[in-house]
């Protein structure tokens, strides 16, 4: 059965909708550098993780320095960290060390240009970037869109059957993101066969504002549907 991490989470209120509506990951964007809609302080981001119920899973999504992003992560103490910028293998790989011993396990987002299909990263083909992600010390790897406007949160589809290749390549477990809802998680999860789904103005009313009935339309549909 698909994993569904919802992000984007800024209250309480937000918890407790993602998890009545089965939710087996939160997530929680914490001081991106770039504005979004759903940016926390990290004081606020610790707060909220601590108010997670038992047996759901907690990850903050950040950008920046390595200095900074492990610095969040011991701040906030998510079960994850999710790197959700450009980075590089070598920041990479920095973060997982300064990590280690630490409880907290390293996600890394590789995003990819709608429009281009090209990955930002060091290695522009998706699938030869995936392989060399696999070998620096990550718990899994999220597959995002990005476009021109926003750096995550787009609500733009990517090409799957250009990923469908992805998770029988590399070892680590797979997550897949980018303009995901309750009407095509099922054929993206039939397509890409990933271990996880990742779901932020999916379900959403407007930029920022979760709404319960579309949560709960997404978990059923993404539990539901087969790889």
């Amino acid at each position: 059965m698909t994993r569904v991490k919802i992000c984007g989470l800024m209250s309480r209120t937000d918890i407790d909708m993602a998890v009545a509506a089965g939710a087996d990951a939160l997530g929680f964007v914490t001081e991106y550098p770039v504005p979004v809609p759903w940016n926390l302080d990290r004081n606020r981001a610790a707060e909220l993780v601590a108010q997670v119920p038992p047996f759901v899973t907690t990850t903050a999504v950040v950008g920046g320095s390595v200095k900074d992003m492990v610095d969040i992560a011991l701040w906030v103490r998510p079960h994850f960290l999710q790197l959700h910028g450009d980075e590089t293998i070598e920041e990479i790989r920095a973060v997982c060390q300064a990590l280690g011993g630490t409880g907290i396990k390293v996600l890394k987002a590789l995003r990819i240009d709608v429009d281009s299909g090209q990955a930002r990263f060091s290695h522009p083909d998706p699938i030869e970037a995936c392989r060399l992600l696999a070998k620096v010390g990550l718990a899994g790897l999220v597959i995002d869109s990005k476009t021109s406007s926003r750096p995550a949160g787009t609500g733009v589809t990517l090409d799957w059957q250009r990923l469908r290749g992805v998770s029988a390549t590399i070892s680590l477990p797979l997550i897949l993101a980018g303009g995901l809802n309750a009407q095509n998680v099922g054929q993206a999860i039939a397509v890409v066969r990933p271990y996880a789904v990742d779901v932020i103005s999916g379900v959403e009313k407007e930029p920022g504002v979760k709404d319960g009935q579309l949560m709960r339309d997404f978990v059923k549909a993404a539990k539901e549907a087969t790889g």
